[in-house]
């Protein structure tokens, strides 16, 4: 991780660093794959070296959760967003049964705060997947995993 991290950082300072010195299999200190750490650090420079290191975007962490639930969960929706428009997938939900839609609809982010107008822009994307139509609550999605019913038929 450190190895990775000082890459990372070499390059956002402008130091260029080669994408092999990035190391996309580097554990962050919690164990899960480093770019779940990098998005705690809501470090979205060092998150796009490492997805252009050929780090997974869909890679997962603490219950399943892909980089983009992980960052929809604590609420760094320009993050979020960002990894839309890098091509994460919007309609997976974690072992909890957290998905993108519903932290899209439930988070407590003012729609007029520095956060807003990237929250909005990750609806819009949402609204025009046809994902939120049809929200559904993390108890709603563990029990459609119980029954083998996740994901639910388009």
């Amino acid at each position: 991780m450190v190895a990775m991290l000082v890459a990372l950082v070499s390059s956002i300072s402008g130091v260029p660093v080669a994408k092999s010195q990035i190391d996309i299999t580097a554990n962050g200190p919690d164990g899960l794959p480093g770019v779940f750490w990098l998005i705690k650090q809501r470090d979205r420079a060092a998150v796009e070296a490492w997805l252009d290191a050929g780090g997974d975007i869909e890679a997962q962490g603490f219950h399943r959760a892909t980089p983009i639930l992980a960052a929809a969960i604590v609420d760094n929706w320009p993050m979020v967003l960002y990894l839309i428009e890098r091509g994460a997938r919007m309609d997976l939900a974690d072992g909890r049964g957290y998905t993108l839609p519903y932290r899209a609809n439930s988070t407590r982010v003012d729609t007029n705060g520095i956060f807003g107008s990237s929250l909005n822009a990750v609806r819009a994307h949402l609204a025009q997947a046809g994902l939120l139509s049809q929200v559904y609550t993390p108890e709603q999605v563990r029990a459609m995993m119980a029954e083998g019913k996740w994901p639910p038929a388009p």
